[in-house]
C-alpha cells in the first residue's frame, strides 16, 4: 500500500501503521459491500424515478430535486472509487484512526498516495485544515484528464467528492432553511413504499461503503464531515474575527437551523407569522433539520475549542459561557418549536 506521506509520522505526531499491519480485504467482504451498495443505489434510483415523474411547479421543488441528483451522483462516484480502490485492512485501525479526518481515512481506503499527502493539506491562513482539504479536493477534480488510468481517475474523483462535501451541504441546509421559513413544499407526500425506498437505499449505500472500505468510512461519517467542513473552499480561508472559520461556520449553521425549527413550529402552532405549511412536510423538514443539528453537534465536539475571542479581547471562560448560552438558548427554543410543530392540534388544545 502507498501511504499518505513518505514520513514516518503524521503532522500531529501520530505514528503511521507499518506495512506489516496492512492486509488486503478478502473477496467475500468486497462482494458483500458491492452487493449492498448496488442494492442501495437501485432503491435510491427508484425514489428518484418517482420524484422525476412528478411535475416541478416551484423553484424550491426543482432545486431540491437538483440537489438530490447531485447527492446520488456523488454516491455513485464514491461507490465506484471504493470498489476500484481495493481497501486495505489495518489491524490497529481503531487505535490509529482516532480523530483522523475523513479525507485521510478515505485515502487509506482508496489506497491513494501521491494525490492525498498530508504535507499538501496544511491549514490555510490561521484556520484549521478542512479548508485546505476542500481546496485540494477541488484541485484534484479539476486535474482529471481522459488520458489517466480509469481506476486512478475513479479513486481520485471519489476522494475529491468527499473532500468537497461541505460545499454541497451548505447548499442543502440553505435550501432547507428557505423551506422552513417560506413553508414551500418541495414535493407531494410520497407513499410509504416510495419513502422506504429512499430511507432504505441511503442506509444500504452507507453500510455498503462501510463494508467496502473495511470500516474506514462509517455510516454517518460523511454527514458529520460535511458539517465540520461546511462551506470550506469558499472565500480566501483567512479568519478576520479571531475564531477558526470552520468552527464559526458549524456554530452558525446549528444556530440558524435551531431558529428555523423554532420559528416554523411556533408560527404554525400559535403566531402564524410565517406562511402555513403542510403538517407532514413540516415534520419531515424539521426532523431533517434536527438530524443536521445533531451531526453538527458531534462535529463541533470533535473540533478544538478556540483559545481567544474577538481579536483576542475576551477570556476563555467568557467565550465558553457565550458559546454555551447561544447553543443552549437556540436548542431550547428549537425543542419547543419542534414539539409544537409535531403534536396534533387537538393535543395542544386538550392541554390548555
Amino acid at each position: 500500500m502507498t501511504l499518505l506521506s513518505e514520513h514516518d509520522a503524521t503532522t500531529d505526531g501520530r505514528p503511521r501503521p507499518d506495512a506489516g499491519a496492512v492486509e488486503r480485504g478478502g473477496p467475500l467482504r468486497r462482494w458483500a459491500g458491492a452487493l449492498l451498495t448496488v442494492a442501495g443505489l437501485a432503491a435510491w434510483a427508484g425514489w428518484l424515478s418517482w420524484r422525476m415523474a412528478r411535475p416541478m411547479m416551484s423553484v424550491v421543488g426543482f432545486s431540491v430535486l437538483l440537489l438530490e441528483l447531485v447527492a446520488f451522483a456523488a454516491a455513485l462516484v464514491v461507490s465506484a472509487g471504493l470498489a476500484a480502490g481495493g481497501a486495505p485492512r489495518r489491524r490497529d485501525r481503531r487505535r490509529t484512526d482516532r480523530r483522523r479526518p475523513l479525507p485521510l481515512l478515505l485515502a487509506d481506503a482508496l489506497d491513494l498516495g501521491a494525490v492525498v499527502d498530508e504535507s499538501l493539506c496544511r491549514p490555510v491562513g490561521d484556520d484549521t485544515g478542512e479548508i485546505a482539504w476542500a481546496r485540494r479536493g477541488i484541485r484534484v477534480l479539476g486535474e482529471q484528464r481522459p488520458g489517466r488510468s480509469g481506476m486512478d481517475g475513479l479513486r481520485d474523483a471519489a476522494w475529491s467528492v468527499v473532500a468537497v462535501d461541505g460545499l454541497r451541504r451548505v447548499a442543502a441546509i440553505a435550501l432547507l432553511i428557505v423551506v422552513l421559513f417560506t413553508g414551500a413544499t418541495p414535493f407531494a407526500t410520497p407513499p410509504l413504499v416510495v419513502a422506504l425506498l429512499l430511507g432504505g437505499g441511503v442506509a444500504l449505500v452507507a453500510i455498503g461503503h462501510w463494508v467496502l472500505s473495511w470500516g474506514h468510512v462509517r455510516p454517518g461519517s460523511r454527514l458529520i464531515w460535511s458539517m465540520s467542513s461546511i462551506g470550506a473552499g469558499l472565500g480566501d480561508g483567512i479568519s478576520r474575527s479571531g475564531l477558526p472559520i470552520r468552527w464559526m461556520a458549524t456554530m452558525s449553521t446549528i444556530v440558524a437551523l435551531n431558529l428555523g425549527v423554532a420559528l416554523r413550529g411556533i408560527s404554525d402552532r400559535w403566531t402564524h407569522g410565517l406562511g402555513p405549511m403542510d403538517r407532514d412536510a413540516r415534520i419531515v423538514a424539521m426532523s431533517l433539520a434536527v438530524a443536521f443539528v445533531a451531526a453538527g453537534g458531534v462535529a463541533l465536539a470533535r473540533m478544538a475549542r478556540p483559545v481567544v475571542g474577538f481579536y483576542g479581547a475576551t477570556r476563555r471562560l467568557e467565550e465558553d459561557s457565550a458559546r454555551r448560552l447561544a447553543l443552549g438558548l437556540t436548542l431550547l427554543v428549537a425543542g419547543i418549536g419542534f414539539v409544537a410543530g409535531v403534536l396534533p392540534a387537538d393535543a395542544v388544545a386538550a392541554g390548555r
